[in-house]
């Protein structure tokens, strides 16, 4: 603790680390022009993007980025400390094996009085209906292709249907493996790509949740593997998903949120979440609870309500000459 606190009250910010910082972040940025997986992200965050340049949220290219860092001045750095940085607002969350009033005693003589000259304020982003667009991104001389997909959702992670959306999600391609539909049909059934599978991500403040999907395959087998996840999605929204679908969900998702709870570090970090949000483990467990009770006439219908593939965004990037 008296190091950390040393560290992030008194850094030293030597000149030499400033600059070798910088060049490793614009090699990084540079190595990434050419590549299909950046190229495609960029695509679609740039048409999801909402807010002006110089706007916090603003979604810049790789080309932008690079002129940004190289920018970047150390005076900059020292401000954006000296202005931001400070425990006001902090919190702290430790697990483990420790004398929890000596450390508390600790906590409150390292940090008490330390605050950041700008007051805090969180920074909003809200949910918009972006209209769906299928976009292609030339990388030439690549031997692997990547779709990504993207819808954004109006939803936050305690509206009563989110329990029902995860396991969706689960069942498509978010957390059952190489046994979800996407990655079955995809990999194991059709061999058209190398990996495949979704992904939810839904915020605890702001409304603007998305679900997400991807895919990585050869380039000549990318509008296969595309026209292979429009049909699987339609297959699930059409059909629904089985009880032996929804029971192997269940046991997978719990089962995992078992063994996180055993890692201190996913712990403390999972404390240090819901302390920021006002919460404590009840939520987690209230979670479990409504999870471990779904129907599946509920999770078809969560399907259903959010999902709809008229305003799912693709883009693919890779040779496809």
């Amino acid at each position: 603790l008296k190091l950390a606190a040393h560290v992030l009250k008194e850094p030293a910010f030597p000149e030499s680390e400033f600059e070798q910082l910088r060049n490793q972040t614009i090699t990084s940025i540079q190595a990434q022009l050419a590549e299909p997986n950046a190229r495609a992200s960029e695509a679609l965050s740039r048409h999801f993007n909402a807010y002006p340049k110089g706007d916090w949220r603003y979604a810049p290219t790789l080309e932008e980025s690079i002129e940004a860092v190289k920018a970047a001045k150390m005076g900059d750095v020292k401000r954006f400390h000296r202005e931001f940085y400070g425990a006001g607002v902090a919190e702290i969350a430790i697990v483990g094996d420790f004398d929890e009033a000596r450390v508390a005693a600790l906590v409150k003589e390292l940090f008490a009085g330390w605050k950041a000259q700008k007051p805090w304020a969180r920074v909003p982003v809200q949910h918009g209906n972006v209209a769906a667009a299928n976009l292609s991104i030339a990388t030439p001389d690549k031997e692997n292709a990547i779709l990504l997909a993207r819808q954004n959702l109006d939803l936050r992670d305690d509206d009563p249907d989110y329990p029902a959306l995860f396991v969706a999600d689960y069942i498509l391609g978010g957390g059952a493996g190489l046994d979800s539909r996407l990655a079955m049909r995809l990999r194991q059934k059709e061999g058209l790509s190398y990996a495949a599978g979704s992904g939810l991500s839904v915020p605890a403040v702001d409304r603007s949740a998305t679900w997400s999907v991807y895919a990585i395959a050869a380039p000549a087998n990318i509008a296969r593997a595309e026209a292979a996840m429009k049909e699987e999605l339609a297959r699930a929204l059409k059909d629904g998903f089985t009880e032996a679908e929804l029971a192997a969900a269940k046991s997978g998702t719990l089962q995992t949120r078992l063994q996180t709870r055993a890692q201190d570090g996913a712990l403390a970090g999972g404390w240090a979440f819901y302390l920021h949000h006002g919460r404590t483990f009840a939520f987690s467990k209230a979670f479990e609870d409504r999870l471990q009770a779904l129907t599946l006439a509920e999770v078809n219908a969560a399907l259903r309500k959010h999902l709809d593939p008229a305003r799912l965004t693709i883009v693919k990037a890779g040779d496809f000459k």
